[in-house]
């Protein structure tokens, strides 16, 4: 399982930053040809349109994955760490769920526009291809958290997502902020000869709760 999620995260990367470097060559050197060489690319708009929908929905998936998809965590932040699990198994079911049916409405959606046989103005690609990233997102972020919810099941830890458990990934994991369930946490304490925070920081533990002394 190691050995797709890696290569899984490799290949949606790959996809991501190619699609990005294109979409800023494509638009960039369009406004430079249109205003410098008084020559207009016409498919400048139709190819970064196409861009702009494969990175957006192609990378839900992606930050399922790294659970880097923003969330309102105020009341998660301050309930103890078995509603904490409770919680996220509400959330990651009821995403999952969501995500399956956007990938039923986006699939019929595609289905509806082959139908048609429409093609782009410029370079005569069939309007349905480019909306494959669509369910295609949808369907990969619905694995991601039903891998999640599976995971939080099974796992005594708290998954926010297939790949780090609470904590990690955040920056709780660099200030140190207390879970709520009274856990010791990790928090980056500075050395002599670094910064906080910098690759010279050292951990230190410090119980969480009312009770915690601050650590100087």
């Amino acid at each position: 399982m190691k050995k797709f999620d890696s290569a899984m995260s490799k290949f949606e990367e790959i996809v991501l930053v190619t699609a990005i470097f294109l979409m800023a060559f494509i638009l960039v050197g369009g406004v430079f040809s249109r205003f410098v060489l008084r020559a207009s690319w016409g498919f400048t708009e139709e190819v970064g349109t196409i861009l702009i929908t494969l990175v957006t929905f192609f990378a839900i998936g992606y930050c399922a994955r790294k659970a880097q998809h923003i969330g309102m965590s105020i009341v998660f932040d301050l309930v103890n760490i078995k509603v904490k699990k409770a919680m996220m198994l509400i959330v990651t079911l009821g995403t999952c769920a969501a995500m399956l049916y956007l990938t039923y409405l986006s699939a019929l959606y595609v289905q509806s526009v082959h139908s048609l046989s429409r093609v782009t103005p410029s370079l005569r690609i069939p309007v349905w291809i480019t909306l494959l990233p669509v369910p295609a997102g949808f369907f990969l972020a619905a694995v991601e958290y039903l891998r999640c919810f599976i995971l939080n099941i099974i796992k005594k830890d708290v998954y926010i997502s297939s790949l780090y458990k609470l904590g990690e990934n955040t920056d709780e994991a660099v200030l140190g902020i207390a879970d709520g369930g009274g856990d010791v946490v990790q928090q980056l304490k500075p050395s002599d000869d670094g910064p906080a925070g910098g690759p010279e920081s050292e951990a230190v533990e410090k119980p969480a709760g009312k009770d915690a002394k601050e650590v100087e």
